[in-house]
């Protein structure tokens, strides 16, 4: 990979490609006789013997020059290989972040919750879910028909579709699509009409609704529902809660989760 050039002038270009200055020859090396070695800078005729036999200093700097040289040529090749693997890793790093429920693994965030989804199918181009989790129980599987159909839908507070929700909104819009009596209500109004059908973490299932709370400006307590979404097995969640990214499914965030609830009337 790196030329070593032959020396014409008492010196030694090991890696004068890559900017280094090149390393002075000791006397007696490279076959140059006392007077040519004289005309070289940084030369004498006291660092020469008449026979053009490197004196004991010299040899000892030829040694240092030489592991210094081979130094510099072993952090140039790691830093090339460095290099080189990095571009690698780019080029393959372009992963639907919705993999994990495709293959039916278990989502970001730790544990996925029970329940086995099977199907689930994704567009590597928008990282949509095409073809949600496939239940054994028709009226969850509408929930989650009808959740997942509204993919891309503006976010807007306050708002219960059709073409436009907030969280609630939709979480209410498609609980009324799969058959439930439950009408329009707030993350707390849900919270607090499916409060005898609480799931832990680590029973939820597809087609249940899953509650959070974070900080917010509405004056929403620590325990109290702030946000709402559509639990749909191995980690991902169907939902909306800002207006940049719209209705869309993602991976569950387990900071801020406080409970799951399984609606009876779709049971």
């Amino acid at each position: 990979m790196f030329a070593v050039q032959q020396p014409t002038n008492g010196y030694l270009d090991t890696l004068g490609g890559f900017g280094f200055p090149p390393t002075m020859l000791p006397p007696g090396v490279g076959g140059f006789g006392a007077q040519q070695r004289l005309g070289a800078p940084g030369l004498t005729a006291t660092s020469l013997n008449f026979g053009g036999i490197p004196d004991p200093g010299a040899a000892q700097m030829l040694a240092l020059s030489q592991q210094t040289n081979q130094l510099l040529l072993g952090m140039m090749s790691l830093l090339l290989g460095l290099m080189a693997n990095r571009a690698g890793g780019s080029a393959s790093s372009g992963a639907s972040p919705i993999s994990a429920f495709d293959s039916g693994s278990s989502g970001a965030g730790g544990a996925g919750g029970g329940g086995q989804v099977s199907g689930g199918s994704a567009s590597s181009s928008t990282g949509n879910v095409t073809n949600g989790p496939k239940v054994a129980n028709p009226k969850v599987q509408k929930l989650i028909d009808a959740a997942l159909s509204k993919q891309g839908t503006p976010y807007v507070f306050g708002a219960a579709g059709p073409d436009k929700f907030d969280c609630s909104g939709l979480v209410s819009w498609a609980l009324g699509q799969a058959g439930s009596g439950v009408g329009h209500m707030n993350a707390r109004g849900l919270q607090a009409h499916y409060k005898n059908n609480k799931v832990s973490k680590e029973e939820l299932q597809p087609g249940d609704l899953v509650f959070f709370w974070s900080p917010n400006d509405r004056g929403i307590p620590p325990g109290q529902a702030s946000h709402v979404e559509i639990y749909l097995g191995n980690g991902m969640t169907m939902g909306t809660d800002n207006a940049k990214e719209g209705a869309k499914v993602e991976p569950i965030n387990w900071n801020t989760f406080i409970g799951g609830a399984r609606p009876p009337e779709l049971q």
